[in-house]
């Protein structure tokens, strides 16, 4: 009798557990699903509000350095390679260079005596740590979309150049619409092929709204080099501002954050040495032809 009552009992115990076990794995599940969904509907704002955001950049050429301080150095701004999708926006449609445009753009700068550098070799360069190529030039390369590191890595390897791929780093192995984001793993395989990382913030927020608090900013910004350094083991102190939004303040909780060079959408060629947290760079369209691609180069 004893024994029917344990075994009974133990049945008991067994199924009660299971129920719990399975009610944990629910809400686990449950959970993981909003987030995602959360996340989901984030990117999607993101995307959505990208063709409104990105029609007010902050391009203006910034005011001259003095000769003297001033770096002779091109920094090319790319963000999709590839084919656009099917009725593509205007905007969508400008940052989408073809991939055969790129193959030229890279082999011209190859066989104009362009060296390609990363924005750490910059760094190093302004404190007198590192010695420039004759004739350097910066790849970049925004948002960390799919078809950027499917087409244009090959394309810099074929022609022994590097570029600097700039991360929101919550958007790896997500998508929005159109725009697809690769993971870490390709990250890192494309780290590990020499290309740079830098940070693109966590979010791609715009540094200008006046809803974000300083308390935000300065964690976000921290977060983006700790998510950099959780999945790279390696610490960033580059920094490319989204839409080329941003203000005095927001230079100054990114520089509390860590960062040493800041760069925007501002036309230009010429870093000033004593600005880096306003660094220039030069706009490539899908429109951008190789023969006015190699004006833009030797302006």
């Amino acid at each position: 009798m004893m024994t029917k009552k344990l075994l009974a009992l133990i049945f008991l115990t067994l199924v009660l557990a299971g129920v719990a076990g399975f009610g944990f794995w629910y809400d686990k599940k449950l959970l993981a699903s909003k987030r995602a969904a959360v996340k989901e509907v984030l990117i999607s704002d993101f995307s959505q509000d990208y063709e409104k955001k990105a029609q007010i950049e902050e391009t203006k050429p910034l005011p001259a350095p003095p000769k003297e301080r001033a770096l002779k150095l091109p920094i090319l701004m790319y963000h999709h390679i590839g084919n656009p999708p099917p009725n593509p926006g205007k905007i969508r449609m400008d940052l989408t260079v073809p991939v055969e445009n790129f193959k030229e753009q890279v082999k011209w700068l190859k066989d104009n005596g362009y060296h390609s550098i990363k924005f750490s070799d910059l760094y190093g360069y302004t404190l007198g740590k590192t010695k420039l190529p004759a004739k350097p030039v910066i790849l970049s390369f925004d948002d960390g979309y799919q078809d950027a590191f499917d087409n244009a890595i090959p394309a810099l390897k074929e022609q022994g150049m590097i570029g600097s791929f700039a991360i929101i780093t919550q958007y790896p192995a997500t998508h929005s619409g159109t725009n697809f984001y690769v993971d870490w793993n390709e990250i890192k395989a494309a780290q590990d092929q020499g290309m740079e990382i830098v940070s693109h913030t966590q979010d791609h927020f715009d540094g200008k709204n006046p809803k974000y608090s300083e308390s935000f900013i300065l964690s976000n910004l921290k977060g983006s080099i700790a998510d950099i350094q959780t999945h790279l083991g390696f610490t960033t102190n580059i920094l490319i501002y989204p839409y080329g939004r941003y203000t005095p303040k927001y230079i100054k909780l990114a520089e509390e954050a860590g960062f040493k060079l800041g760069i925007t959408v501002h036309s230009g060629n010429a870093v000033n040495l004593d600005n880096l947290m306003e660094i220039p760079r030069v706009r490539v369209h899908n429109s951008t032809t190789l023969e006015s691609f190699a004006k833009m180069m030797q302006k």
